[in-house]
């Protein structure tokens, strides 16, 4: 990457479609200088229900930054929770043909990993080996010119279904804008809102959405476990609407400004004082905050830690995260839900932030913005190169031409 270059990212929620674009400098400062914010339309729990919906959506989105920025995007990249984001951990051993390990050797163990990923209709999103081994030792980043007669990797693949990253891609391609990479959004939200110290300790990232919940482990090796749960921040506020009979906008600015999930809020009112809450909501052109709100908001909140500890116990993803949780996504940023999070999850649990690293307006620096964020972070570390960079399973092709020779050989 050069000293500087623009890059645009952009996150295409359930709920919310964001984009930036962003100079960024090569020591990592990321000086973003256009955003476009729009209302999500035809899409459903991460996945496109709508194609011609979800494309004006994500064409407004990428034009209000392209005005605020006055430049034109011709490339972007994606985070996504459509699909069913999911890992798999591929660990191959393989004998040496000499007594040092050279370049050939470690080609030949990438591809006898990359050959095993699972990709019956699904679609690579991002591949990492986390680490080497040699004659059973592990641990090693680079076995390169090491002694030994067997040399291991254990590799961690992000795949999603096929069907879900192609609709999206084609989406994005109406707004003629060409899709560099297609990235899981919890993946993207730790990127913006760990630090180094976070990863060498190991972390969980919870990117609470509004129609998906997502979740990555990170540790000193990069990024080791996601997966996106169905439902999201987006039930609470259907919950609250049907509660006190509101429209589902009312009822998402309530959510926002006034709920909160800790007893004994400042925002909760005393019952008795409002009888007819779905009759003196609005009551002389006051505002009067619906009683109830936290016996509304906590028990959907608490549903949703309790999927998320339960995935942790059941995949090696609890041993990996230690016993920290950062919590990201619009749905984190109900007062109090940090605090119910420690209680739920029995780990300390901290919302995330965009880090000081970006220049950004404080309104687009909280925990929903974490995702877009992320994405000009892996621009700017090369990532997306490294991705494809080994022969085998390749991510889905996003060059114009690369496109053109995947169509080709699905279809004559």
């Amino acid at each position: 990457m050069a000293r500087e270059s623009i890059v645009t990212a952009l996150d295409v929620g359930s709920t919310k479609i964001c984009c930036f674009i962003a100079r960024v400098q090569e020591e990592g400062r990321y000086d973003v200088i256009g955003i476009g914010d729009r209302a999500s339309h035809g899409i459903v729990e991460g996945a496109v229900v709508d194609i011609s919906a979800a494309s004006q959506a994500i064409a407004a989105a990428i034009a209000q930054a392209e005005r605020m920025a006055s430049v034109e995007v011709q490339q972007i990249y994606v985070a996504t929770s459509g699909g069913r984001p999911a890992s798999q951990r591929i660990r191959v051993e393989l004998p040496v043909a000499g007594p040092r390990i050279v370049a050939a050797d470690i080609r030949e163990i990438q591809d006898a990993a990359y050959a095993r990923i699972d990709d019956e209709d699904r679609r690579l999103l991002l591949a990492r080996p986390l680490d080497y081994m040699v004659d059973g030792v592990g641990g090693i980043d680079n076995p390169l010119g090491m002694y030994g007669n067997r040399i291991g990797i254990d590799l961690h693949a992000i795949t999603a279904e096929a069907g879900p990253i192609a609709n999206l891609e084609a989406c994005v391609r109406a707004a003629h804008v060409e899709v560099v990479e297609m990235l899981p959004a919890p993946y993207a939200a730790g990127l913006a809102v760990l630090s180094e110290e976070d990863r060498e300790l190991g972390i969980a990232v919870a990117d609470m959405g509004g129609g998906t919940t997502g979740i990555a482990v990170f540790n000193s090796r990069g990024v080791t476990f996601v997966d996106v749960l169905k439902k999201g921040g987006a039930r609470l506020t259907e919950d609250v609407a049907y509660a006190f009979s509101l429209g589902f906008r009312e009822a998402e600015a309530i959510k926002v400004k006034e709920a909160s999930c800790l007893s004994g809020s400042p925002f909760e009112t005393d019952p008795l004082q409002i009888p007819n809450p779905e009759e003196t909501y609005r009551k002389n052109g006051r505002h009067t905050v619906p009683p109830y709100l936290t016996q509304i908001v906590t028990p959907r909140t608490e549903q949703t830690f309790e999927r998320i500890r339960a995935r942790l116990d059941e995949t090696y993803a609890g041993r990996e995260a230690g016993r920290r949780i950062v919590v990201t996504g619009g749905a984190s940023q109900l007062v109090g839900a940090a605090r119910l999070g420690e209680l739920i999850l029995e780990r300390q649990v901290r919302t995330g932030s965009v880090g000081p690293a970006f220049r950004i307006a404080d309104s687009r620096a909280g925990p929903a913005y974490a995702a877009c964020a992320g994405l000009l972070v892996h621009a700017r570390d090369g990532q997306a190169a490294a991705a494809g960079a080994t022969s085998g399973l390749a991510p889905a092709p996003t060059h114009m031409f690369a496109r053109l020779g995947a169509w080709m050989r699905q279809h004559i």
